[in-house]
């Protein structure tokens, strides 16, 4: 029995060996850079440096890991921004002409007598504010949305009145035009309201202005008067996002190929590339120019892009023609060529410029700081990928993540010993086998014993 104890301890001792590994720390990593945050937050997002793309060995930036002033390991993730930035808001006033006039009044009277035509024959509206006579009210206003050039969309109009003026809720008639002349009702009414009770206030300020595209807009009461007088409207305006401007990046070192107009240039590292510019050292030269990318030395060569490149000077203005877009490839190696019958690029090299987007960062802040960004390591996987914030909104993620965190110069941790594969023997591992052979040695010997007993025991009662 005891023989049987001793065999379980040792392979219960052999498999405890085997299921605690090692994970990575600081020092299996070849660089660092610390990050010191600006204000307190619960994550915090950066662009990042172009030394890490320098340092990283891996094409997916698996080799990177974050930690906190205490060295625990911190989640992160990297995700790659839009090529175009996010639509933008912008808020301008509105020109607001209140319309006094009888109960009975027609308000296309009340809409001419504050409009004039300018001299490019557009109508207007005069500047300056109309007094009312005794017997008139308030029977609405008269908004211009807009002056000169259209704006790209109006989404809303933000109501503002005085704050004493509450106790009061009012549908409201919008009705446009673009000559003061000829309106058109827009479908539905909006509504104005003010509201107060038991220290709570209630306000609907905001009227949505979904397909409103002409100059002028006329908001008046469905039914009775203007419950108060505006002090003032604004516009929100969307500005649809532009193209993200691309980091530059001067590729210093420009081989010549085997063949004639062939270029070879190498990256820092797998940064994303959106597009390549090519600059003729040489002016009025164009020429047709391909492409070419690969990861690895060994690769075979895959084209990105094709188009005409040309730089030319019309009666002394430029004319230029310099980019190739290629999507996004973090390839490193790349090669370029030109067509040489036509004269290539002329004598001197071209210089050549890498438009690419860096990695956003982000990252949990457990612990207090600095942080450490650690990155370049052969003993590093890929890290599980997973969303930090997959469970909040929009609006959330914004009150949630920083960008208030500042970058220091890169330094050395483990150095280029870190990305050096080491052959290193795994005694845990070799325990376990350890366990293994002497378990089976023992199970082998316990076998030959018993027969061994058992012959005894034949030969005694043969004897008898």
């Amino acid at each position: 029995m005891r023989w049987v104890c001793l065999m379980l301890t040792l392979l219960c001792g052999g498999q405890l060996l085997a299921d605690s590994p090692k994970g990575l720390e600081q020092d299996d990593f070849a660089w660092g850079i610390r990050l010191q945050p600006a204000a307190a937050s619960p994550f915090y997002q950066l662009e990042l440096p172009l030394a890490v793309y320098r340092g990283v060995q891996r094409a997916d930036l698996g080799d990177l890991r974050l930690f906190n002033g205490q060295g625990d390991r911190l989640p992160h993730e990297l995700t790659l921004p839009t090529a175009q930035l996010p639509d933008r808001e912008r808020i301008e006033p509105v020109a607001l002409f209140p319309l006094y006039g009888s109960r009975t009044a027609d308000l296309q009277l009340l809409s001419m007598r504050i409009s004039r035509q300018d001299s490019s024959g557009s109508m207007s509206l005069e500047q300056h504010q109309l007094q009312r006579d005794r017997e008139e009210v308030l029977r609405g206003y008269l908004l211009q949305l807009w002056q000169g050039e259209r704006p790209l969309t109006i989404r809303r109009l933000q109501l503002r009145w005085a704050d004493a003026s509450t106790g009061f809720i009012k549908r409201l008639r919008l009705e446009q035009s673009d000559d003061l002349t000829h309106w058109r009702a827009l479908p539905g009414a909006a509504v104005m309201a003010d509201l107060a009770f038991a220290g709570e206030r209630l306000v609907r300020a905001e009227i949505p202005l979904q397909g409103v595209t002409q100059r002028f807009l006329r908001l008046t009461p469905v039914s009775g008067d203007m419950p108060l007088a505006l002090s003032a409207v604004d516009a929100v305006i969307q500005e649809n996002g532009s193209a993200r401007p691309p980091v530059l990046l001067a590729v210093d070192t420009l081989y010549s190929g085997a063949q004639e107009g062939e270029y070879l240039f190498e990256l820092p590292g797998p940064l994303p590339v959106r597009a390549v510019e090519l600059l003729p050292a040489e002016s009025n030269t164009i020429t047709r120019a391909t492409l070419y990318s690969r990861p690895a030395p060994g690769s075979p060569w895959v084209q990105r892009a094709q188009g005409t490149i040309y730089r030319l000077l019309v009666q002394e203005t430029p004319l230029e023609q310099t980019a190739l877009p290629v999507g996004r490839v973090t390839d490193r190696y790349w090669r370029l060529t030109v067509d040489a019958a036509s004269g290539g690029l002329g004598r001197q090299q071209p210089t050549i410029r890498v438009g690419w987007t860096p990695h956003r960062l982000r990252f949990s802040a457990r612990g207090d700081g600095p942080y450490l960004l650690a990155y370049g390591s052969a003993a590093a996987g890929l890290p599980s990928a997973s969303s930090l914030l997959a469970d909040f909104s929009e609006l959330e993620r914004g009150q949630l993540v920083s960008e208030q965190i500042r970058a220091g110069q890169p330094f050395e941790l483990a150095g280029r010993a870190a990305l050096e594969i080491r052959q290193v023997y795994d005694w845990k591992q070799w325990s376990l086998w350890g366990v293994l052979i002497l378990a089976t040695l023992l199970l082998g010997w316990m076998a030959w014993s018993t027969l061994r007993q058992m012959n005894r025991k034949d030969s005694a009662s043969g004897d008898s």
